[in-house]
């Protein structure tokens, strides 16, 4: 794979070209792109001997993958339940776990299933800044959160592949109608929320950000319930 297809597969799986590339500066800054990098000063051995083990099962320093602590891939996995999953996910595919194509494919499903609120975010979001701030503090969780890093790896990303208009992370859906830089994403960006499932994940921000979330019913009223019908029903005709 190479940057353009890492993004044009997060903009095929519905993100927004601002969101696409707040998680790519972010991916940038964890690894410089490269998907079998082992987290340096943390193992002696190379990217490819790391990654050899890890395929093989093979403990190093008596510890396995998923628990030796040791950063890797795309978006430097640590933690040993993420690392643990990645693993397995690869491995399912019949890829190596340094395989870059299963690395975004597995990003994907983590932020599907464990941060599904940051996905829309990245699917709806024109603000690139928030988006790689919120990738860096909700997703990656550095010891340092060098968001300024982060958002200026993104505006590269954006330049190669959005052309050089604005960008100050502050984009619109009228700049895309406009046609300022934003011509390759028009079908869907015109539209100002366009997750794949209006009846799901629309209700999921709406309820968010309405303080609704987690709730029992017992506290929403059927207003609520009303104009939440009336928004969705709104957003399923973009």
């Amino acid at each position: 794979m190479s940057n353009r297809t890492i993004y044009d597969a997060l903009r095929a799986a519905g993100l927004t070209a601002e969101g696409a590339c707040g998680l790519m500066g972010n991916m940038y800054a964890e690894s410089t792109m490269k998907s079998n990098i082992a987290q340096r000063g943390m193992t002696n051995l190379s990217d490819e001997d790391y990654t050899a083990l890890a395929d093989n099962g093979i403990p190093v320093n008596s510890k396995d993958f998923a628990n030796d602590s040791v950063g890797y891939g795309l978006c430097q996995w640590t933690d040993n339940g993420r690392k643990r999953n990645l693993l397995a996910f690869c491995k399912a595919r019949g890829a190596s776990v340094g395989d870059e194509q299963a690395q975004v494919a597995f990003c994907l499903q983590e932020l599907q299933r464990e941060y599904p609120m940051l996905l829309l975010e990245l699917r709806s979001s024109h603000d690139m800044r928030q988006c790689a701030a919120d990738v860096c503090t909700k997703y990656e969780r550095p010891a340092v959160n060098n968001i300024d890093e982060r958002y200026r790896y993104a505006q590269r990303f954006y330049n190669d592949f959005c052309g050089s208009g604005a960008l100050n992370g502050e984009h619109t859906a009228a700049a895309v109608i406009q046609g300022n830089g934003y011509n390759d994403a028009l079908a869907s960006d015109a539209c100002p929320i366009f997750p794949p499932d209006p009846s799901v994940m629309t209700i999921q921000l709406v309820m968010q950000y309405n303080g609704y979330w987690g709730k029992p019913d017992g506290y929403k009223s059927p207003e609520f319930f009303a104009a939440l019908r009336t928004f969705t029903d709104d957003m399923e005709k973009c």
